[in-house]
């Protein structure tokens, strides 16, 4: 059979990121967060369940930050989310859930800031490189993928300690799948 690896979007956008920034010393950044995640789908070739839509949910996680002169700074950022998975039956008629789907993302992101560090109204536009752990609670065998993102924002400084957050963040896995032969799933086993 043929195989082919497409690009999925497990994760598709992190919309309305409200933090609170805490910076440690002059040159560092911690940054605790909470926001709305908006999750994609995955075609499988399962007989019944043709695919797999993982529902919206709330997200959280944290970020630390190291800042470089007065616009790029580097930080590592940690995102969790826990959600519904809806099987989409082959045959038609509504969707059941089959799991709850635990996502645990790890980036290491690029930042470049559009104004000076002392300016209060800092936008950005970040870059990130990492990897999406994906965990079902049924059992099965969570899978870790390659991932990246593109996002854009602005912090909001209230003083030299505190500030806030504000972030969208587009967020694609890559996932690995087969169009024919012998297909293997980590949700739900193998099938010719």
């Amino acid at each position: 059979g043929s195989s082919g690896m497409r690009f999925k979007e497990v994760l598709l956008l992190l919309g309305c990121l409200f933090a609170t920034t805490m910076a440690v010393a002059q040159n560092f950044e911690i940054t605790p967060f909470i926001g709305g995640q908006l999750n994609g789908g995955l075609d499988v070739s399962a007989g019944f369940i043709n695919r797999i839509e993982v529902q919206n949910n709330v997200n959280y996680g944290v970020s630390a930050g190291y800042l470089f002169g007065e616009h790029a700074g580097v930080e590592f950022m940690w995102n969790h989310n826990s959600a519904g998975t809806l099987g989409q039956f082959a045959s038609g008629g509504s969707s059941v859930k089959v799991f709850n789907l635990r996502t645990n993302q790890y980036l290491g992101n690029i930042l470049y800031h559009l104004s000076d560090r002392e300016t209060k109204m800092r936008p950005f536009i970040m870059f990130g490189l990492g990897g999406t752990n994906l965990s079902p609670d049924n059992g099965a065998k969570g899978i870790t993928r390659f991932a990246w993102a593109l996002g854009a924002g602005a912090k909001y400084n209230f003083n030299h300690r505190f500030g806030m957050r504000v972030q969208g963040k587009w967020s694609p896995s890559y996932i690995t799948t087969t169009s024919g032969g012998f297909w293997c799933d980590p949700f739900f086993g193998c099938w010719e």
